[in-house]
């Protein structure tokens, strides 16, 4: 099944199979989606489709940072937008749970937990809650790199025992 799949995924790009740059590319792009994001792409990319695990950690770490630093920049323009034409009105049941992690964690907790939640919804929860941006987005990219690295060396290890 596994064989399968790869053939399959070489075949949606011509030339994807024996070059690097390409599979490479092709990782960068899956962890740019929001959920799939860099622990997706990377046990994708290492154990499935095998490609080189390192480049394969690396290209989806900085894939999951970009597209989590655009959404921490978009967010913070529409939150400062907001915030400046607020009228006080009862926060919403999600706000105010989304309020409660924040308070009891911080933003390096909800950052850290960004393997469970999505990084991209910390980092909203975060920003929400009033975080600075530089600081949410110095938590995420620690997050981003500590799980890339965690995953990546887990499957490294995973795949050398079989």
């Amino acid at each position: 099944m596994i064989q399968e799949f790869q053939e399959f995924y070489l075949s949606l790009m011509p030339g994807l199979e024996g070059n690097l740059f390409l599979q490479l590319l092709s990782i960068f792009v899956l962890s740019l989606i929001p959920f799939f994001e860099s622990y997706g792409a990377i046990p994708l990319g290492i154990v499935i489709l095998g490609f080189p695990a390192i480049p394969v950690i690396l290209t989806a770490a900085v894939g999951n940072w970009v597209s989590v630093m655009a959404f921490i920049w978009i967010i913070s323009k529409l939150r400062s937008k907001v915030v400046k034409n607020k009228e006080t009105k009862e926060p919403s049941k999600r706000a105010i749970k989304a309020r409660q992690y924040f308070e009891k964690y911080g933003v390096p907790g909800v950052s850290l937990a960004g393997i469970l939640l999505a990084f991209h919804i910390s980092a909203g929860i975060a920003l929400a809650a009033g975080a600075k941006k530089s600081y949410v987005s110095l938590w995420i990219t620690i997050s981003i790199a500590a799980w890339s690295a965690v995953i990546g060396g887990l499957l490294m290890l995973g795949v050398e025992l079989l």
